[in-house]
């Protein structure tokens, strides 16, 4: 009975601890293939027009982008669309699908896309600080040059997204602007025509000349009714009331006090519309020109900035470390996948020592 007992144990010793630290190790010594990693550093820069708080713009460099725009690379770098990129460049299945390569590290060569794209995923991969906002990306591959081209090819890639970014962002505002140049032109167009309209309804260029001169007229008539009236007053002491002089005098001065009755109604509008209301529906129309005349020049000079603007990028990917090429060979990490098998193998088997001993004692 103890003989069985220890050969039980030396069995769950070799099944538990033995053979999986022995299987490991030499799956791991012999078999599985070495992977290159390629790394690189980047940040994201934003162009502004006023120095901000970040101290980059005022060395010289532009201040960098919010955190958005790097989980927007990181998503664009390890999307299935950069598969398909780098698999069209470099055919990056048929690297990891190498039958040279490890039976648990290549890809099966009638492996589905979606399998494709997580081993992707675990050999390509992005970590952004956010205290530094610097974007690290590390590539993984069978061939340190194939690792460091593929890296490459990603930053690229990346470049050429923000600089798309960059252009639709300055199309579109382009692109606004000249939506509303063109309708503030046609707004400053029609209160232009309005005035004009107004001006030719009423015969006046400007009810402050036109008020300015019926103030005028009626000035000089009373001026000349006076002259008139003492000119009779003089005459009438010396000639007979129905003397021609007189009368003629007197018809004069009747008349010129109709001229002025007739002025001051239109000034007063007892003909009409008077001058102060004509005055008020013409500043208000004026004021209607002004306005789309501002607003016209407004949208130019607003146009003509974004037009300077469009011709600079507003966002830049700096490399800040260019794509390194490995000298040896960083993965898998052998040490530390035995270590931590002995250490599972270990626990397992005095779980399972545990386990045997229990039953053996309740048998």
């Amino acid at each position: 009975m103890r003989y069985s007992s220890s050969i039980f144990s030396v069995g769950l010793f070799i099944v538990f601890f033995a053979l999986p630290i022995f299987s490991v190790s030499f799956y791991q010594a012999f078999v599985s293939t070495d992977r290159y990693e390629s790394a690189a550093s980047t940040i994201i820069t934003e162009q502004k027009p006023s120095v901000t708080s970040l101290d980059l713009s005022l060395i010289g460099l532009p201040s960098t982008a919010s955190d958005h725009d790097a989980h927007v690379v990181k998503t664009l770098v390890l999307s299935k669309d950069m598969v398909r990129y780098l698999d069209e460049k470099i055919q990056l299945r048929e690297h990891f699908s190498n039958l040279e390569v490890d039976y648990f590290s290549r890809l099966e060569t009638d492996a589905t896309f979606e399998d494709f794209h997580e081993l992707y995923r675990d050999y390509f991969t992005v970590d952004y600080n956010v205290e530094t906002k610097i974007l690290r990306i590390a590539v993984q591959a069978f061939d340190r040059a194939y690792a460091q081209k593929a890296l490459e090819l990603i930053l690229e890639r990346s470049d050429e997204f923000i600089d798309s970014v960059n252009n639709r962002m300055s199309k579109e505002q382009v692109r606004f602007f000249r939506l509303e140049e063109k309708k503030r032109k046609q707004e400053m167009l029609v209160a232009k025509a309005k005035l004009l309209a107004f001006q030719q309804a009423n015969k006046i260029y400007s009810t402050e000349a036109e008020a300015q001169t019926i103030f005028t007229t009626i000035g000089a008539l009373e001026t000349l009714a006076a002259q008139k009236q003492s000119e009779l007053d003089s005459r009438a002491k010396i000639l007979s009331k129905n003397s021609a002089i007189l009368q003629e005098l007197g018809a004069q001065i009747a008349s010129l006090q109709r001229q002025i009755t007739s002025e001051k109604a239109r000034l007063a509008g007892g003909q009409g519309r008077d001058i102060s209301e004509i005055q008020s529906d013409f500043l208000a129309v004026q004021l209607e020109l002004e306005l789309a005349t501002t607003a016209f020049k407004s949208t130019l000079t607003t146009l003509e900035q974004v037009r300077i603007e469009a011709a600079r990028k507003l966002k830049f990917l700096i490399v800040v470390t260019e794509p390194s090429l490995a000298d040896d060979s960083e993965f898998p990490r052998r040490w530390y996948i035995v270590i931590s098998t002995i250490m599972i193998s270990l626990m397992l088997y005095v779980v399972a020592s545990l386990v045997m001993a229990i039953i053996r004692e309740h048998a």
